[in-house]
């Protein structure tokens, strides 16, 4: 009987051990070999779906120049999905409602979305980040959808892209 529970025991015992291995390896949280920085765009040609605020990947241009730089991002808080930015990058938008913007990584969109105001009364189902906190606090704060994220809204999530986590991590921008 001792032998038939051994033999059963080390089979399930090496598979948890495989298991426990392979659970742990290659899950790096950040890419230690990204290259690249994160500059926000305006977009100087884009196509929406219709009837929705939603931008499609598909014929994104962006301006020749950005509206915000690397070196002008201080920090990314990774739980609020926040830029902290220089208060002369913030001054640069005051008058940028409602244009659309590109998240990007050497000019490699990730994501997009529209400066945005709380005083507009429009609902929109994209990525937005208010211009009157910009303004009073310099920090680009994405939101998911404006008022607020509702249930019928269907907006992907890539604020928080690894790719982006990772270039602030590797040089100290990053608030985790």
């Amino acid at each position: 009987m001792k032998r038939m529970k051994n033999m059963y025991c080390k089979p399930a015992l090496i598979a948890m051990l495989l298991l426990v291995v392979v659970s742990f390896s290659g899950c790096e949280k950040y890419d230690k070999n990204i290259v690249g920085e994160v500059d926000i765009y305006l977009l100087d040609e884009y196509n929406r779906k219709s009837d929705s605020y939603a931008i499609l990947s598909t014929g994104i241009v962006l301006e020749a120049t950005p509206v915000v730089t690397y070196d002008e991002i201080r920090s990314y808080d990774s739980k609020s999905c926040t830029f902290d930015i220089d208060p002369a990058a913030a001054e640069r938008m005051k008058d940028l409602f409602g244009s659309a913007f590109a998240v990007t990584i050497d000019g490699e969109v990730i994501y997009t979305g529209y400066f945005w105001s709380l005083i507009s009364s429009q609902i929109v189902d994209w990525v937005v980040t208010d211009l009157l906190t910009v303004q009073t606090s310099a920090r680009l704060e994405m939101d998911l959808g404006y008022p607020s994220l509702m249930e019928w809204m269907e907006i992907p999530d890539k604020r928080n892209d690894r790719r982006v986590l990772s270039v602030f991590h590797r040089d100290g921008k990053l608030i985790d």
